[in-house]
């Protein structure tokens, strides 16, 4: 049975400014069907930047072309023809890792990139349930937005409304000023 076409996609380097995707495509098309020939510009300038991507239909194709392209003289350069290895894969190496004993860098997938514990946002209770009111009889209630210490929890923590956070903040004061709220929970 006939082994799946695969393509190969080839990095070339050291090439000279004025070498168009046509010409590369040329050169190319004399050793096998390219699928792709894309020279790198600038974005502004539009001027090369002096490599270029070559897609091969074929992995044996491509496997010749480095062997008979590399440092080929084009336009009074050599280029350099080689396996493109990918974006963040660097410097070729030995199948055994790096020099310095050191691991591989190996990209996330974008899944992994994300935010792996997410701040699960607080809801403000009183706009949830519109029967809910702050009175500063409630002790239950409000000792829910009081810290260990008596102090008063910020918004970030609470999740109220900054309106809310304001009538809470008045009722546990009066709560505690009447005596119906301790200033502190801690006990000695």
């Amino acid at each position: 049975m006939n082994s799946p076409v695969t393509k190969k996609k080839l990095f070339i380097s050291n090439l000279d400014f004025e070498v168009t995707s046509e010409q590369l495509s040329q050169l190319f098309e004399e050793i096998g069907a390219t699928v792709s020939v894309v020279v790198a510009s600038d974005r502004e300038t539009k001027r090369s930047k002096g490599f270029a991507f070559v897609e091969m239909e074929r992995e044996e194709d491509a496997r010749t072309a480095i062997e008979t392209l590399n440092n080929r003289a084009v336009n009074g350069r050599p280029m350099k023809v080689c396996e493109d290895r990918g974006k963040n894969a660097g410097p070729a190496s030995s199948e055994g890792g790096s020099s310095e004993g050191g691991r591989k860098f190996e990209p996330l997938p974008s899944i992994q990139r994300m935010q792996l514990f997410k701040r699960r946002r607080k809801l403000d209770p009183f706009t949830e349930d519109p029967r809910k009111s702050i009175d500063y009889k409630d002790v239950a209630m409000l000792s829910k937005f009081v810290s260990e210490r008596g102090r008063i929890l910020s918004r970030r923590l609470t999740g109220l409304t900054a309106y809310n956070q304001r009538k809470v903040s008045k009722a546990i004061k009066r709560a505690q000023s009447l005596g119906l709220m301790a200033f502190t929970s801690i006990q000695e």
